[in-house]
């Protein structure tokens, strides 16, 4: 089980470097505008989710949370969640389980997202 942490661990870590490289290149610019907010002036309920990803690929954290609030908190728990599977990995007592993401979950977050939406567009 520790090869298998070790090579989660390292594909990982190369995902985000290749990440941070085309965060910091000039492809970074042919990211179309949102579509939706172009043609009917209202925000979809994604506007802003990747400005609020290539802050947190930057580092920006509070530009972040400022892009898209309800993105910015699922990354952080999906990093969580990954921190716990891999502590989990290889032990008999798995701890903090309740963590792991299940059904009622998607749903709240798809609740939270479509009022997190009619209010940003309310103001």
């Amino acid at each position: 089980m520790k090869k298998k942490r070790i090579q989660i661990i390292i594909s990982e870590l190369i995902i985000l470097i290749c990440l941070f490289y085309f965060v910091n290149s000039k492809y970074l610019k042919i990211i179309p505008p949102c579509w939706v907010h172009h043609t009917t002036g209202l925000f979809c309920p994604a506007c802003g989710g990747t400005r609020c990803i290539i802050s947190i690929l930057k580092g920006d954290w509070m530009h972040a949370f400022f892009s898209h609030m309800v993105f910015c908190v699922g990354v952080v728990y999906l990093l969580i969640v990954n921190i716990v599977y891999l502590i989990n990995l290889d032990k008999k007592n798995k701890v903090a389980t309740w963590i792991y993401p299940k059904y009622w979950y998607i749903i709240i977050f798809a609740i939270v997202l479509i009022i997190y939406t009619i209010v940003r567009n309310l103001l």
